[in-house]
């Protein structure tokens, strides 16, 4: 799925993943200002840390038997949080704080950008159930 906004900076913390020369390359390539925390400081990436940890509490409870259960499950999960409301966000969900600084910022809009597939959370769902009876104990 494509962002529909273009991105111009990126915040990472020094993972390996993020300091590759691959990486460096792809952001280069797509003129990203790629930025790194400081080491040490998961502070400053509190808003990821934050995303993280609820994904961790909410879906690492369920075994995914494959890659494309784990992208169904991650597009619901996606739909769900981007539908909650955020206390950073001053109680709004991040998809109306998206379109109205979109609004505001006109240059940052693409227009080719998919809008995301109001079937997944259904789809995530069904893939929570269909683990959850895989999981269950013979009796």
């Amino acid at each position: 799925m494509s962002l529909p906004f273009r991105v111009t900076d990126l915040l990472t913390d020094r993972g390996s993943c993020f300091t590759a020369d691959a990486f460096e390359a792809a952001c280069w390539r797509h003129e990203i200002e790629h930025r790194k925390t400081r080491p040490y400081t998961p502070k400053t990436n509190g808003m990821v840390e934050r995303f993280d940890g609820r994904v961790q509490r909410e879906m690492l409870g369920i075994t995914i038997y494959s890659h494309q259960d784990l992208e169904i499950l991650l597009a619901g999960f996606n739909l769900a949080y981007n539908g909650r409301r955020q206390r950073a966000l001053k109680g709004l969900p991040p998809e109306m704080v998206l379109h109205q600084r979109l609004k505001d910022k006109p240059a940052l809009v693409r227009a080719a950008a998919k809008e995301a597939n109001p079937a997944a959370l259904d789809c995530a769902l069904k893939v929570v159930a269909d683990t959850k009876e895989a999981s269950q104990l013979d009796s």
